[in-house]
């Protein structure tokens, strides 16, 4: 099988290229983008199976070409909110089935809005399955299937962005800042961070989405043993899909706590001036890292913030039993990650294993806890002998 990678020599592309490459699945790997000399440098690095081809996906010619006489589509581009839809509705045209690790409320309901066209071509077309969204929508579902009615479900998603600069470019902000700056290049990660405060944020509330000001929308939720955090909504797609495929839902959001507590001002700044329109979210990324070279400056304590390390769970807040219940759910170890996702959703297209057509969210496709498991393997090969869950329920008066 031909498998074609949009963005495969990304931060998460080549890690999803390198597994499709040894897989007895794939016969040939198809590393496609802007940067030629990028994708013909991976595609030695992998082997035979692999192939380097130069495509911009904002053209339409050179798209169509290049996924003509593909099985799959994957595509790990960016930024998300501007490639996914032409990226899906090319796969679409060419009748070939399609994943993504989109994280953008609009970039969802445009995808959504090809189900019928999906369907018509015979193809799978499943969107966000990365870590968030992707693992995130699992780890929900997992939460809402412990109850039998659901008032609330949330994820909960503590994100350290200072670590993050040193995972997705260089450890000193500055740095980074100035080279974006300098080359007009700026990271698609960091442009779909930023959007996901400034661009649309969304929330499904009393069995309706609306969209929110997330600086407006702050919240301190409290741990058990752990006190307490700020938490805010952001624009990933959760909140528009789970309702789809979980009908007992009242209302469902997608929230984040930035650390440092002090970088959270930071970020919901710069993100308020993407939703004024000031800016856009290339500008809004240099601003953010330059904003955080400064307060490095007269903080020295943030340079000790460099390991990208993050907390998520999933709450679900309703019944069972006739009884008024919390449950809570989070991973035990850190099997998690965009690559290992999205590499267990292509090989499921590839075998055959998701038989749905039309346009896909992950909670409609798989089972959290057998795909939990799968993704494990592209993790460690000698996982801990853990669950891969912890959880917990509380009984509220």
């Amino acid at each position: 099988m031909r498998v074609l990678v949009l963005g495969g020599y990304g931060t998460f592309g080549k890690h999803v290229a390198k597994n499709l490459c040894v897989s007895d699945l794939v016969d040939e790997v198809v590393i496609a983008g802007r940067n030629l000399d990028a994708a013909e440098k991976l595609a030695r690095e992998l082997g035979d199976k692999a192939e380097a081809v130069r495509v911009d996906i904002f053209r339409e010619g050179e798209l169509r070409s290049a996924v003509n006489g593909s099985d799959l589509l994957v595509s790990t581009a960016g930024p998300d909110y501007k490639v996914a839809f032409p990226a899906a509705k090319a796969a679409i045209e060419a009748g070939v089935d399609y994943c993504d690790i989109s994280a953008d409320c609009d970039a969802t309901e445009r995808l959504l809005a090809l189900d019928s066209d999906a369907k018509a071509a015979d193809a799978t077309i499943l969107m966000g399955m990365g870590f968030g969204p992707g693992e995130t929508n699992l780890l929900m579902k997992h939460a809402a299937s412990k109850l039998d009615t659901v008032d609330d479900l949330r994820l909960l998603f503590t994100y350290n962005l200072v670590g993050m600069i040193s995972y997705y470019s260089t450890e000193d902000p500055a740095e980074t800042a100035s080279e974006m700056r300098r080359t007009g290049q700026v990271n698609a990660s960091w442009e779909t961070v930023m959007n996901w405060g400034g661009g649309r944020v969304c929330v499904f509330r009393n069995k309706k989405l609306i969209d929110v000001d997330p600086s407006e929308h702050q919240e301190r939720i409290e741990f058990p043993g752990k006190g307490g955090s700020i938490f805010f909504p952001i624009g990933g797609p959760e909140a528009v899909t789970i309702p789809r495929s979980l009908k007992n839902i009242d209302s469902a959001a997608f929230m984040v706590s930035i650390y440092p507590p002090q970088v959270s001002g930071l970020y919901l700044g710069i993100a308020g001036r993407i939703r004024r329109r000031e800016i856009d979210p290339g500008e809004a990324a240099i601003l953010f890292h330059e904003g955080v070279a400064a307060m490095m400056k007269e903080d020295n304590t943030l340079a000790s913030w460099k390991e990208p390390e993050i907390d998520l769970r999933a709450i679900a807040t309703g019944t069972r039993n006739g009884k008024r219940v919390r449950y809570s759910c989070w991973p035990s170890w850190n099997y998690m990650g965009a690559s290992s996702a999205l590499t267990v959703a292509a090989l499921r297209i590839l075998r055959g294993d998701i038989k749905e057509r039309g346009v896909l969210a992950p909670e409609a496709c798989f089972d959290p806890l057998d795909f939990f498991q799968e993704a494990s393997q592209f993790v460690s090969k000698d996982p801990p002998k853990k669950e891969l869950l912890t959880e917990s329920f509380e009984e509220l008066d």
